[in-house]
């Protein structure tokens, strides 16, 4: 009986410190490792390191370290390439939109998460566009199957690229609900998760606290920016050194997970201001840890959250005031983490796993 082999690349997980995609890589592998394999399946990790974090490997999964020695980058287009080429695996799985340039010997899946190059491109370079564009178009093409993580990115990947409908599953985020914790101490932030940066529209964001502290003189609370520094945040910092509310507006960094659950408990509320998003994590993780959520009233926003938060337009200054004023009502804010506890039930890493699984062994 002929072996058929599933080859990941997991090399996301290399980096330290974790953000969208490398938690979409981390949960799902976490989750499919659970799975138990047919007796003719094998799978590879390939990555340039082992990663710990993962743990001991089932039977029928294995690393294969890639080494890319003299040559800092270039990882998946060369040494990953050349694995492709050597030892092809039945199913390549990459998740993320970007393939390795050399893979024609095996069947591709990969993830796309979003195309924001296309709905805001003013935050991207015109190199960066070129190039996304350029590397989502070659997976439409080359990829036996594509998995979007909503249902708001398959509707934007159809109206944007020719595609049969059928070649694309979506494979919804998940959140552990395990991870609930109430928390009974003061309230006296917002607290917006990601990276600090044009795309996420954080300088919207800090006009409409602005205009907040100047309907509330005197009030205690501030406005807590976690994530790291993205394209554009150097002008969104001398934004807030010059801003009347620099002393509120707190940034933080990368934080860990530990310490975003803290501050996603412990806030009024939790912010989520972009302007377009392919699906939407925080907002999960922060319904998962009792915090109520503002969030925009885009697409993928709305998929995620429903009915569990407030929607306010990312260009109206004064839909997200009356938002922020709204959640400090405690009946609302309590109807929300309600609705939140009930809306995270929808999501599950075993259920994005499971499908995951099923797209691999039909292709």
């Amino acid at each position: 009986m002929k072996c058929r082999t599933y080859g990941i690349d997991v090399n996301a997980l290399a980096r330290t410190q974790y953000t969208g995609v490398e938690r979409y890589v981390f949960e799902l592998i976490t989750e499919l490792i659970k799975k138990p394999l047919y007796k003719d399946e094998r799978v590879f990790l390939y990555s340039s390191k082992v990663i710990k974090e993962l743990g001991q490997l089932p039977y029928g999964w294995e690393w294969k370290i890639l080494k890319l020695p003299i040559i800092p980058k270039g990882w998946t287009h060369l040494r990953l390439s050349l694995e492709l080429l050597l030892n092809p695996p039945s199913v390549f799985f990459s998740p993320a939109h970007e393939i390795p340039l050399f893979s024609r010997r095996t069947k591709i899946v990969n993830t796309i998460h979003d195309i924001a190059f296309v709905h805001v491109p003013e935050v991207y370079t015109f190199c960066a566009q070129v190039r996304q564009h350029w590397a989502v178009k070659r997976s439409m093409k080359r990829s036996a199957h594509i998995l979007a993580v909503s249902q708001t990115t398959k509707d934007d990947l159809l109206n944007q690229y020719s595609i049969d409908p059928v070649k694309i599953t979506v494979t919804r985020l998940g959140v552990r609900l395990s991870d609930q914790k109430t928390v009974q101490k003061t309230k006296n932030h917002f607290f917006a998760l990601g990276r600090v940066e044009k795309k996420k529209n954080i300088a919207f964001l800090i006009e409409v606290f602005e205009k907040f502290l100047e309907k509330n003189p005197g009030k205690d609370v501030k406005l807590v920016l976690g994530g790291k520094m993205g394209d554009g945040s150097n002008s969104i910092c001398q934004r807030i050194e010059g801003s009347p509310a620099k002393n509120n507006i707190v940034i933080l960094g990368y934080v860990s997970d530990e310490r975003m659950r803290d501050l996603m408990a412990e806030s009024i509320a939790y912010v989520f201001p972009s302007s377009y998003e392919g699906f939407g994590l925080p907002a999960l993780e922060a319904m998962s840890h009792c915090a109520p959520v503002i969030a925009s009233d885009i697409p993928a926003l709305r998929e995620v959250c429903d009915k569990a938060a407030l929607f306010a337009s990312p260009t109206d200054h004064q839909e997200w005031l009356d938002a922020l004023d709204k959640v400090s009502n405690q009946d609302l804010r309590n109807e929300l983490i309600r609705r939140g506890k009930e809306r995270i039930k929808d999501f599950s890493w075993t259920d994005t796993a499971q499908k995951t699984l099923k797209v691999l062994r039909n292709v």
